[in-house]
């Protein structure tokens, strides 16, 4: 696995783009960020949240699913 900060880059990157896009409305599907992450599901979640913990990322409920954002 590639640095920590390379991935939590890749991930915000991602997001950023997504969040200019629609203002933080829509975010991006949790299981968007599989091939970037390599990991299982419960270590990609903890990563996730990790990142969540940090005000890096906000991770928010939606009808269909879990989806990221920025932090408002």
């Amino acid at each position: 696995m590639e640095n920590q900060e390379e991935i939590e880059d890749k991930i915000l990157e991602i997001v950023t783009e997504q969040f200019k896009k629609d203002g933080g409305s829509n975010g991006v599907s949790i299981g968007a960020f599989d091939e970037i992450l390599s990991l299982s599901i419960q270590e990609r979640n903890d990563f996730l949240q990790s990142m969540a913990n940090k005000k890096k990322i906000h991770i928010f409920q939606s009808l269909n699913g879990r989806r990221i954002t920025l932090p408002k």
